[in-house]
């Protein structure tokens, strides 16, 4: 049987984690003290705000942790601080390459521009790199809320930006269904013929239209993408564009889109050949770590030590890194199978 050691042990990936949602308590603490703005200092009042209830009723109920949040995310140093923040976690989590996302729109509250916000994110992740064995890159999300205006300007400041470490474009937010043709023209100028590529939330709450028109506008893997769960057309649909489900099994519970652990589809994704990969979605908010979503997977769906380690190629394999990183990520992979088969 898999252990929980195991997991943590192995050098995972993660591609699915905002920043907004993954700041511990105590860093936001310090972040606040710092720009002397009011906030409790105790942890465990603060922690309540971040984290979601445990009678979180929807999506929409999910996504109001992150107001707490925003506002303390306005400047160049906070910005640096939270992502270091993300990458020491993730690190301490045993995870080797982390694509960590999140929308410039919401930290220009106070002045910063668009690429002034990617640029702080960019060094946050880079002092990380420095001080621990982790990789780093950046996917930029428009929020679907915002017009198509809007978010287009937000895609075009931030691949004009031209920095190595944004990697992918997303869009995330409250979900609607048919959202995508609506949006499509925001995104498409930049990912059509270039370099930057796109993931999409989609199928996060009940919208299997999204995940269709999300694929056919050209998204190289799904956010979310829940509602797959038992719909045998759309996973056939899925795995012949050969598309990468970024599942969030502990989000996906508190958004109330499966009861449990155990009615996640992993199970059912491995039999169908569907391409996917687990990830935290937020660290805090959702108060989960990488190791502990696959550890749930191997308790409630019974994920073998085999199928753990064909996941995790999937997840390099459809990653934004680039292709001599992923030779890297591979080769790490493959040492650790190894020595882990010796023991």
């Amino acid at each position: 049987m898999l252990t929980k050691h195991q997991i943590q042990s192995f050098p995972k990936i993660e591609l699915h984690c905002h920043l907004d949602g993954s700041i511990r308590p105590e860093t936001l603490i310090e972040i606040a003290n710092q720009q002397e703005m009011t906030i409790e200092q105790d942890i465990t009042i603060v922690r309540k705000h971040m984290q979601a209830p445990i009678d979180c009723h929807d999506l929409t109920d999910y996504l109001d942790c992150f107001d707490f949040v925003l506002p303390y995310l306005q400047t160049e140093q906070a910005l640096v601080r939270a992502a270091f923040d993300v990458m020491e976690q993730a690190a301490e989590d045993g995870v080797a390459y982390i694509e960590i996302r999140f929308a410039p729109s919401l930290s220009m509250k106070k002045g910063l521009t668009c690429q002034e916000t990617i640029q702080a994110v960019a060094k946050g992740i880079a002092l990380a790199e420095a001080q621990y064995p982790i990789k780093g890159n950046i996917l930029i999300i428009g929020m679907r809320q915002e017009e198509r205006a809007a978010i287009a300007s937000i895609f075009a400041e931030a691949t004009a930006l031209a920095e190595a470490k944004v990697v992918g474009l997303d869009l995330a937010g409250p979900e609607i269904d048919g959202y995508v043709p609506a949006l499509a023209e925001s995104y498409r100028l930049f990912v059509d013929g270039q370099s930057i590529q796109l993931t999409l939330h989609a199928g996060e709450c009940g919208c299997v239209h999204n995940i269709y028109q999300a694929i056919e506008s050209g998204a190289q893997r799904i956010g979310h993408g829940i509602v797959l769960k038992g719909d045998q057309q759309g996973q056939a649909f899925v795995r012949e564009h050969e598309i990468l489900i970024e599942g969030c099994p502990t989000s996906n519970m508190h958004t109330r889109a499966i009861d449990a652990y155990a009615d996640y589809p992993l199970r059912e994704w491995l039999q169908n050949r569907v391409h996917f990969c687990l990830n935290t979605d937020n660290r805090t908010v959702s108060n989960t770590t990488l190791t502990n979503e696959y550890w749930q997977m191997v308790q409630h769906c019974g994920l073998t030590k085999t199928e753990f380690e064909t996941i995790m190629v999937y997840a390099v394999q459809h990653s934004f890194a680039t292709e001599e990183d992923k030779d890297v990520l591979l080769a790490q992979l493959a040492l650790f199978s190894g020595e882990e088969a010796m023991k």
